[in-house]
């Protein structure tokens, strides 16, 4: 009579959990190589964000991006690059990579709150995903088990999480969302600070935030992110007139390269926080 079950002789078979095909923890990420001419315009690349996905731009000459959704990638390219209209650029080698927006927030909610994320793709993490991403789509992985596939890109989602997380460089709390959304802004604010229009409420609306959480971030003050961008237009103007490349423009002309429109409100600022005229600083610098 046939034994049923294990033969006592031979140990049952131990399957590591390791081996087993499991799910890419929710972000379903497909690869695709970019499409299209050198130039490929935002309206191009929205679809993408279509079934409410994310998506990364990735090249080995220009690094990643994270775009978490449409909104931050017209809202980001229009504000950032207004030279180039409509256009971002993508070189020959981009790879896109669209990942489902709800699993990338379940992993990293910090996200929701920031604006576009940059890596790099010469070295660390961001290399490893390049590199992985080049593999699936030269088709190292056609010829592998259904299975196999799995696995693999589950390791491609980790590769992911990983590269955002060094690329972030901050503890997912409070305090360091905070301090990485403090640092984006006012970079963005000091590259703007030629612009007489730029204020509280533009800034806020660049960033898709309310202006109080604009204010919270600066101290929770209410005059302290016009304190901000005053004081540092007025530390510029004060290093132009100490520049000898700029001792033939005229005092006036120079305030209004960096964003003022009223003179009289210029000067009264300036000495207000120097203690001495423009006109004053500027004879004191030529006479030694």
């Amino acid at each position: 009579m046939t034994q049923k079950g294990p033969s006592p002789e031979l140990p049952a078979r131990i399957i590591p959990l390791a081996t087993l095909a499991t799910p890419s923890q929710g972000l379903q990420p497909v690869v695709q190589r970019r499409q299209g001419a050198s130039h490929e315009t935002i309206e191009s690349l929205l679809p993408y964000f279509n079934e409410d996905r994310a998506l990364f731009t990735i090249s080995r000459h220009t690094g990643g991006n994270l775009y978490i959704d449409r909104e931050q990638l017209i809202r980001t390219h229009q504000s950032e690059k207004p030279a180039l209209g409509h256009e971002i650029l993508l070189t020959n080698d981009s790879i896109l990579i669209s990942v489902t927006k709800g699993g990338l927030l379940n992993h990293l909610p910090v996200l929701s709150g920031l604006p576009v994320v940059h890596f790099k793709t010469q070295s660390g993490p961001g290399r490893f995903l390049l590199t992985c991403c080049e593999l699936i789509l030269d088709g190292a992985l056609e010829a592998s088990p259904s299975q196999t596939q799995t696995r693999l890109f589950k390791h491609l989602t980790d590769l992911l999480i990983t590269t955002l997380l060094d690329s972030l460089d901050l503890e997912l709390s409070v305090a360091g969302r905070r301090k990485h959304r403090q640092k984006h802004i006012r970079s963005y604010i000091e590259s703007r600070l030629q612009e007489p229009d730029l204020t509280p409420k533009s800034i806020a609306n660049a960033y898709g935030i309310s202006s109080r959480a604009l204010y919270l971030l600066f101290d929770g003050e209410p005059g302290a992110v016009s304190g901000w961008i005053l004081n540092k237009r007025l530390e510029r103007i004060y290093k132009d007139l100490q520049s000898a490349e700029y001792t033939s423009m005229a005092i006036a002309e120079i305030a209004a390269k960096h964003g003022f429109r009223n003179a009289a409100h210029f000067s009264r600022r300036f000495r207000q926080k120097f203690g001495l005229s423009p006109r004053e600083l500027r004879q004191r610098k030529l006479t030694g």
